[in-house]
């Protein structure tokens, strides 16, 4: 089997421990009433990894498996709201984003609050006018809430991220893998 092959079995596989994480633990992790959402942060860690096109890829095939265990919104919503961030989040990492060590959480930071946001926009523009019942208010505090957790294990899922993703095409193509922005050894201090 090809290295690139490899990588992207075990990147699938840790979409699938990740949705597995989320749906049993995540009902017991919430802090105000928000769980942390692992699906939008290993996109965005494949977005700062592999550039646009894995950020694009991994959010959508994420995107996806989060939309099958959602049962109040439609399918593809996820989808397409994880393959943007992915393939933004990516196509800054390639343009303008620096490599440094606190990019990762920063940007898992930002990003996940603009999912969060987006998520919400889209799902208005397609009649889902339940994602907003509950006011503005309480869309800021989830998408803060949720961008705090994004941020705060962004590090230890960019390193589970960085290892999976070994041997893959938009990591090699970067040079990500052992640069220091995601990396699948221990990040260096700057």
């Amino acid at each position: 089997m090809s290295p690139h092959a490899t990588a992207r079995l075990r990147i699938a596989v840790l979409l699938f421990i990740a949705i597995l994480i989320e749906s049993a633990l995540g009902s017991d992790m919430r802090v105000g009433g928000v769980a942390p959402d692992l699906m939008i942060l290993l996109t965005i860690c494949a977005g700062l990894t592999g550039g646009a096109e894995a950020g694009a890829w991994v959010g959508f095939w994420a995107g996806l498996m989060a939309d099958l265990f959602l049962t109040s919104t439609p399918l593809g919503l996820s989808a397409l709201t994880y393959c943007l961030i992915g393939a933004g989040v990516g196509a800054l990492r390639t343009a303008v984003i620096p490599e440094r060590r606190l990019v990762v959480p920063l940007a898992a930071f930002v990003g996940t609050a603009a999912a969060v946001l987006l998520f919400v926009a889209l799902g208005d523009m397609l009649g889902q006018t339940q994602l907003l019942d509950a006011g503005r208010s309480w869309l800021i505090r989830v998408a803060v809430i949720e961008a705090c957790w994004s941020a705060v294990l962004s590090l230890p899922v960019a390193w589970v991220y960085g290892r999976a993703a070994r041997g893959s095409v938009g990591a090699e193509q970067l040079g990500m893998i052992g640069s220091g922005v995601v990396r699948g050894e221990r990040l260096p201090l700057r």
